[in-house]
């Protein structure tokens, strides 16, 4: 006679990893219904206009981290916990939910970002395994669930084309197979015929860069994520910091 095992796996566990999902999606469509609104969308034109009335530079990811937060709590709760020393990945909170912020220029309709060093797994010393850096980078993904990306594209006559993307981080741009990963092999120099880093469809590693992580993907694929957008035109006279003081003591004066 057979005798069926039972499972060692609870059937609440399955019950509560379903409902986890279920509270991911609300609070996450929570969020990006908080953000998606006239106001925010406002807010976002009107910091980006105004840091170019006195900055020539473009807008990235230091300053976009700061105006980032300005533009998102007018929509919803902004928290940084951190407070300057970031975990792994993620820069802040909107809604309690973690956001690692990016910046990318695009170029020929396509852009990348930067993402995690991986030298503990992978280097010119130690090429790695696409298994264990796949599971290295998962692991840290775990801080946040969205990137909030400030891509832009430089127009002629010295105009930009900024847009505010918040790209969950389980978009198809992000997917990691490690069976995809190939050698990236050095063309010349001492590196030639030498491995020297990774390379995916999506995204490349490159030892002499720290084994850092590169996602490339076409502005295409991400697009249906634009909250919001504004052309800035960068010719405009620039006001210095010390104009805009005056302007606000003749305020209070008059």
């Amino acid at each position: 006679m057979c005798i069926e095992q039972e499972s060692s796996v609870s059937p609440f566990v399955f019950v509560n990893d379903i409902v986890n999902d279920i509270v991911d999606i609300v609070s996450n469509n929570s969020l990006l219904d908080k953000l998606n609104t006239s106001e925010v969308k406002e807010k976002f034109v009107s910091e980006l206009n105004g840091y170019h009335l006195v900055c020539d530079a473009t807008v990235k990811e230091a300053v976009w981290e700061e105006i980032n937060k300005t533009i998102a709590s007018v929509g919803c709760n902004v928290t940084n916990e951190a407070k300057g020393n970031h975990k792994s990945g993620m820069d802040m909170q909107f809604e309690d939910i973690g956001i690692s912020m990016k910046s990318a220029k695009i170029d020929k309709n396509r852009m990348s970002i930067s993402s995690y060093r991986l030298t503990t797994v992978c280097s010119d010393k130690n090429v790695g395994v696409p298994s264990d850096i796949v599971e290295h980078i998962r692991k840290r993904d775990e801080s946040y669930k969205y990137y909030s990306v400030l891509a832009r594209e430089e127009l002629p006559d010295n105009k930009i084309h900024y847009y505010w993307c918040m790209i969950p981080k389980s978009a198809p741009v992000f997917n990691m197979d490690a069976n995809e990963f190939r050698p990236k092999m050095g063309k010349q120099g001492k590196n030639k015929d030498s491995q020297v880093g990774w390379d995916t469809p999506n995204f490349s590693i490159s030892f002499s860069m720290s084994s850092q992580l590169w996602f490339s993907f076409s502005f295409n694929d991400v697009k249906k994520y634009v909250i919001a957008d504004t052309i800035v035109d960068n010719s405009t006279t620039k006001m210095s910091y010390s104009d805009i003081f005056k302007l606000i003591q003749m305020q209070k004066l008059g």
